[in-house]
């Protein structure tokens, strides 16, 4: 379990599939969050009981269900995926499912969080991200946030019968211990 000011990031149980599965029938959720695996309950079920542990040197991609920390209700899920031990680096993936929170300083905190893992706990030193060019709030999120575009996918995917470009974007290590709202937020918590 990691803490952050807002949220707590538990890896998901048996219990979080059916909010899962109502996230990922969402299509709105789904456009802008988009590592979910499946939408069928069974398979997510699966998912979280072959789920890795970050601990586990074989993972290559560590789920998370994220909860307010006031009453521990479920508002999201974010992944560490693509995690490379041999090159130093990972991707991130957040979503918050509860509309009301996703300006209310949840997704900062979340973001500040699963920094904090892939840069200490993993001790890598690039985390990256991928953002489709139609999600203005995730673009102006990450890039506000600190993340650099490095590169555009252009029409990498498709959905409602048109193509969209798709921006990686990255921060190495030393430009997020740079950040000035990184140690302010956390010496809130």
């Amino acid at each position: 379990m990691f803490t952050g000011r807002k949220i707590i990031l538990e890896q998901p149980a048996e219990k979080d599939a059916a909010v899962l599965q109502k996230w990922y029938l969402n299509k709105e959720f789904r456009y802008w969050y988009d590592s979910y695996v499946s939408v069928s309950l069974d398979m997510i079920t699966e998912d979280i009981k072959n789920g890795k542990a970050i601990t586990d040197p074989s993972a290559t991609r560590v789920d998370f269900i994220v909860c307010n920390k006031r009453n521990n209700e479920p508002i999201g899920i974010a992944s560490i995926k693509e995690i490379d031990r041999q090159n130093g680096h990972a991707e991130i993936a957040l979503g918050i499912a509860d509309e009301s929170k996703r300006l209310a300083g949840f997704g900062v905190d979340l973001m500040i969080v699963l920094l904090d893992i892939v840069f200490y706990e993993f001790g890598f030193e690039k985390c990256y991200t991928k953002v489709n060019d139609d999600n203005d709030l995730g673009l102006r999120s990450a890039l506000s946030f600190g993340f650099i575009g490095e590169g555009k996918l252009r029409n990498h995917i498709f959905r409602d019968g048109k193509y969209i470009d798709q921006w990686i974007l990255g921060m190495l290590k030393s430009e997020y211990e740079k950040i000035a709202i990184v140690p302010k937020w956390k010496s809130r918590k």
